[in-house]
């Protein structure tokens, strides 16, 4: 029976990262310049529906609540993959490790200043990602002891704030332009 409930719970989560990808293309595909809107604005309800929601069909539905927050995850890794044109991948920490490996050996062999500089960015690249990773998942876990699921709270914030930024920043930068073209 546990075999059975694992394999529905795989499959089901496999479907919905292929949603969330889909989602991304569709909305990249429409407007590039608001990719990220509908994605994050998802993921805010999602993570906002298990804070409030969670502790209370946690024991009932631990399943679902865990299917939730995966597919939020998704939904980050397509929309952050989508958006570095693939260089980017929030969840694949091995996979960081090893293009991080593959670089600092390569800063042996490459001499021309413009291919170490460009390997020394990606490396920098790489490094933060994995450090941030790691600090998140402390972090996270300290916060969780504390917050419970209401941890999530958090994240919605930031995503919210980021949200908000970004509109404004957009706006200024089209008024910069019409500004410009007078």
């Amino acid at each position: 029976m546990e075999r059975i409930r694992l394999f529905f719970i795989y499959n089901f989560v496999s479907t919905w990262r292929i949603t969330a990808g889909f989602m991304v293309e569709f909305v990249a595909r429409k407007n590039e310049n608001t990719i990220y809107i509908i994605p994050i604005i998802t993921e805010i309800i999602l993570m906002l529906f298990v804070a409030v929601f969670g502790e209370n069909i946690i024991l009932n539905y631990g399943d679902f609540i865990a299917c939730t927050l995966l597919f939020s995850m998704g939904l980050q890794n397509s929309l952050v993959t989508k958006i570095s044109n693939s260089v980017v991948r929030t969840t694949h920490l091995t996979g960081l490790f090893t293009d991080l490996g593959i670089e600092l050996s390569q800063l042996y062999f490459y001499k021309q200043f413009e291919l170490r500089l460009k390997l020394f960015t990606s490396i920098r690249l790489r490094l933060t990602i994995i450090v941030f990773f790691f600090l998140g998942g402390i972090i996270g876990g300290l916060f969780y002891l504390k917050m419970h699921l209401t941890v999530l709270l958090i994240a919605v914030l930031v995503l919210g704030f980021g949200l908000i930024f970004d509109y404004i920043k957009l706006k200024i930068s089209l008024i910069n332009k019409k500004l410009h073209e007078l």
